[in-house]
């Protein structure tokens, strides 16, 4: 067993063949048994993440989470899978997490700007595979990004009620996410953590920060827009509460005049609110195709 995580991503053709009813009703699905679907079926691992890919609604993409409860071969008849019963000996069972009429998906061309090829005629009931081990398809890094959208479009706001500082923080990143950006939390720099990063690119420096400030030290949250502004040349984003704002630009006009022009103030039932209308407009273009 490997000691490093992985994560697959099946494509079932589309979601309405006679086929998926297994996938459905028992949480079950197997392959053809060919070389290169038994060496990435023996790398999956109980427990481990697994995405499925299919047509839906006339869009192609991912709309399915399951987690894997086991895997073993069986030569006997599927009453599911009418085309050929015994023709997938290589199989799966995984609970199924979620509907698939309420799914958000990551779209066909969104998997391609993630570096996933993707899936062609030939690769009907393929079967990739995620990790950093010898037999992977790609890269747990590149799973990690998919299943982060994934959540990101199709998770229960992360709040209750109360917009606390961690919350918000999370709000942020998941808006980053949904706006297909490296979203960091807790960046390091220079001794300081940035409450919230984001990066167009990898390997780029961060182009716009947050800071959350409900109570406590606000010039030390400005302290690290202001370093980041200077060393990133990063935009500078205070979020606090509605009360606290012209305290904030009084405050940062004084000793924080070099960011004043830059710096935005925005209150937290500001992010709350662009969170749910960026869940809302992704949910609408998936159901549109426009990815």
């Amino acid at each position: 067993m490997s000691l490093k995580p992985i994560g697959a991503l099946v494509n079932v053709l589309n979601f309405s063949h006679p086929h998926v009813k297994s996938l459905f009703n028992e949480g079950l699905w197997g392959f053809p048994d060919n070389t290169v679907n038994r060496k990435r079926w023996n790398l999956l691992e109980t427990g481990c993440t697994i995405f499925f890919y299919g047509n839906y609604n006339n869009n192609k993409g991912v709309y399915l989470k399951g987690i894997l409860k086991e895997k073993f071969e069986s030569h006997e008849p599927v009453k599911y899978w009418v085309q050929n019963p015994t023709g997938y000996p290589l199989q799966i069972r995984v609970d199924i997490l979620g509907k698939l009429e309420e799914v958000t998906p990551v779209l066909k061309g969104e998997l391609a700007d993630f570096g996933v090829k993707v899936f062609r005629a030939l690769d009907r009931w393929s079967l990739l595979i995620f990790g950093d081990i010898p037999g992977a398809t790609y890269s747990f890094e590149m799973f990690k990004s998919i299943e982060e959208n994934y959540e990101a479009r199709n998770k229960k706001p992360p709040y209750k009620t109360e917009l606390d500082h961690e919350t918000v923080k999370e709000l942020i990143h998941q808006i980053g996410l949904l706006q297909e950006k490296i979203s960091i939390k807790e960046m390091e720099l220079d001794g300081y953590k940035i409450d919230v990063a984001w990066k167009r690119l990898q390997r780029s420096d961060p182009y716009i920060v947050f800071e959350v400030h409900i109570h406590g030290n606000l010039e030390e949250a400005l302290t690290k827009l202001k370093h980041a502004r200077d060393m990133w040349n990063a935009k500078p984003i205070l979020v606090t509460t509605k009360d606290q704002t012209s305290v904030a630009y009084n405050v940062a006009s004084g000793a924080f005049h070099e960011i004043i022009d830059e710096l935005k103030i925005i209150t937290l039932e500001e992010i709350s609110a662009l969170y749910e209308k960026k869940k809302e407009f992704r949910s609408f273009e998936s159901k549109l195709g426009l990815h």
